[in-house]
């Protein structure tokens, strides 16, 4: 299974993680390691939560912000990825934000990363 196999779930609402969230979000991990590696990116730091999560993705000592919103109450959560620069590892507010599809967070977060790089002269 892959994380687009989920577009179209229901996700079960509780005020704890579900079992099936639980998978999903290793799931989300799984991919978005991969996606990282594909693109010369390592995946910091991930940060699951209640039913959503956020990483910070690193790529020569500079740090990208990723994050999904809430699957429960989002139902285009697949294609509104939140991410943007940040200044260091524990900038929370960072740069302007950029928003993608899940399957692009490998790509784009080397584009931000080049474009960043680019001004930085």
């Amino acid at each position: 299974m892959k994380v687009k196999d989920y577009k179209n779930t229901n996700f079960v609402s509780s005020c704890e993680r579900t079992e099936q969230y639980v998978k999903f979000e290793r799931l989300c991990k799984s991919e978005i390691k991969k996606q990282c590696k594909d693109n010369g990116i390592n995946l910091h730091k991930f940060n699951g939560n209640h039913f959503c999560w956020s990483a910070v993705l690193e790529k020569d000592g500079k740090f990208i912000y990723v994050s999904m919103s809430d699957v429960r109450f989002f139902g285009n959560w697949y294609d509104a990825i939140l991410i943007r620069t940040m200044a260091h590892e524990k900038d929370w507010s960072g740069g302007a934000n950029h928003y993608c599809s899940f399957d692009e967070i490998g790509k784009q977060a080397l584009q931000l990363h080049r474009e960043r790089n680019k001004y930085a002269m």
